[in-house]
């Protein structure tokens, strides 16, 4: 029986950027302005949005990166045990610019519809690519708007 192929390595869920006091003092008064405006303008729906995302963007922000394995192998993409299945994947690619290649991958998810995963070496990079365009469609893509933001807020 042929011995099945597979590419696994180890990513960080973001690069940890320390942010100082001034940063937080910062983020909780735009949340807390932000969220009295909106009571002020009777949309109190909007403040709780505000405010659950403030805290939401400090909470990201403190905590330090976590690690997670990803594994390609002949049934599909596995981050961490959750299994993105070929069938499930629109189409992908691999951004080779820049000092780190990232593989985007498009799924058919309503939860998580975008999938971004830095790669170790654009040797890498190529190895992934050839593996996986014998599987799902190549499709040029670029990082959307929440993965600046994301980047800018060090998340």
């Amino acid at each position: 029986m042929p011995e099945e192929k597979h590419i696994t390595w180890e990513v960080k869920t973001h690069m940890h950027r320390e942010h100082s006091t001034d940063w937080y003092w910062a983020l909780g008064t735009f949340g807390v302005v932000g969220a009295g405006l909106s009571i002020w303008f009777g949309n109190g729906l909007l403040a709780i949005i505000l405010l659950v995302g403030t805290l939401s963007i400090g909470v990201l922000a403190a905590r330090g990166p976590r690690d997670h394995i990803v594994r390609i192998d002949t049934r599909g993409i596995s981050i961490d045990g959750t299994m993105y299945n070929f069938s499930t994947i629109h189409s992908f690619w691999v951004e080779r610019d820049g000092e780190t290649p990232r593989l985007f991958l498009t799924t058919n998810s309503l939860l998580m519809p975008r999938v971004s995963l830095p790669l170790d070496s654009h040797e890498q990079g190529q190895l992934v690519r050839d593996h996986v365009r014998d599987f799902v469609k190549e499709e040029e893509q670029h990082p959307h708007m929440g993965e600046h933001l994301a980047e800018i807020f060090g998340l």
